[in-house]
């Protein structure tokens, strides 16, 4: 029930999950809530500054945006399956707040699948959309740990800067040179090895899309444009309560709080996410607890429930690809061959 999509599932049974998602959502803001105490979180509740949250909504809406695009340009990558600006604008919608796929990557696979990409082509292109997304992520955190050590920084903490300006560089070079090197011998095996063959793909895939910025710019354009809407988005709402994170604190204890994407955690992360990113903004960017929590709160509000009408509105079109998709031929729209059935080069 929590985990893969739920595009045909009955109204009956979305209304439930939605409502679970909900109470999920209300029990790790109430939770944060009694550890910062009430009446804390009542004197920052008085004094919010409204405006702010409008400016958030506003981010997470740009936000939208900017994941269309680096979708589309994962999708496109090595010839991809050929999806419609319709079919894709309903996936993304239906993806981006997490409501409808309900943790993993089993919405997205159902989109490719549908598009005409066989399974395996399906399983390499959505790992490669969940690696770029962490991987942009990366781009713009790793450099800003480097930036706040070289300047000293005590806010955000060193334990936070270390890992994320030493760790991502030599974990990009060390995959990308594994998988390049043995990607082909695994392709086609049966258990664990297929798996792996998967994952260096995947990783190819990723390497492709960044070193080819003539071809595939728009879609890092795109997924950092993602990124640093939704942590404006964070940053309005924690402004709208009190508190005005520098920069460099935003990026660091977003990228550390951010465990797992709305995209890929269970039922969108509710809940989950608000009491993995409280305490990291706490600890990590010394923002009062009281704010932190109603920041937090605010912006997974944002993030969960506005993109959920438009998840409802797309059950329609997605259940309309997924009959076309049963009806195709299995790699219909892709440019592949027996060799190497998920990639061109």
């Amino acid at each position: 029930m929590l985990s893969g999509h739920h595009v045909n599932r009955s109204v009956v049974g979305l209304v439930g999950l939605a409502v679970l998602m909900a109470l999920l959502f209300v029990a790790g803001g109430a939770g944060m809530v009694y550890v910062a105490g009430f009446g804390n979180v009542h004197r920052v509740v008085e004094h919010t500054r409204w405006w702010w949250l409008v400016a958030s909504v506003c981010g997470v809406l740009v936000a939208f945006l900017g994941y269309l695009l680096a979708y589309w340009g994962v999708k496109r990558a090595e010839g991809g399956p050929r999806l419609s600006f319709i079919g894709l604008l309903t996936v993304v919608t239906a993806g981006f707040g997490g409501f409808l796929a309900h943790g993993g990557t089993a919405l997205d696979e159902f989109a490719m699948r549908a598009a005409g990409a066989d399974e395996r082509e399906a399983k390499v292109r959505i790992s490669a959309l969940a690696g770029f997304e962490h991987g942009v992520l990366a781009i713009i955190v790793c450099p800003a740990a480097i930036v706040a050590l070289a300047l000293g920084r005590v806010i955000p903490k060193p334990d936070f800067t270390w890992p994320w300006a030493v760790i991502p560089p030599i974990g990009f070079a060390l995959a990308i040179w594994v998988a390049e090197r043995y990607r082909t011998r695994m392709r086609g095996r049966d258990g664990w090895r297929g798996k792996l063959g998967v994952f260096y793909d995947a990783t190819h895939l990723v390497w492709s899309i960044l070193s080819r910025p003539r071809e595939y710019g728009y879609a890092t354009l795109g997924m950092l444009l993602y990124w640093g809407c939704d942590m404006f988005a964070l940053w309005a709402a924690t402004r709208a309560f009190g508190w005005a994170m520098t920069a460099l604190a935003v990026i660091l204890t977003l990228g550390v709080g951010m465990v797992l994407t709305r995209r890929t955690a269970p039922l969108g992360g509710a809940g989950l996410m608000i009491v993995a990113l409280v305490p990291t903004l706490w600890y990590g960017a010394a923002v009062p607890f009281a704010s932190a929590t109603m920041g937090v709160v605010a912006y997974r509000f944002f993030t969960l429930f506005i993109p959920m009408p438009g998840a409802f509105l797309s059950l329609p079109t997605l259940r309309d690809l997924g009959r076309r998709g049963e009806q195709a031929p299995t790699g219909r729209g892709t440019r592949t061959d027996k060799d190497e059935p998920a990639l061109l080069h």
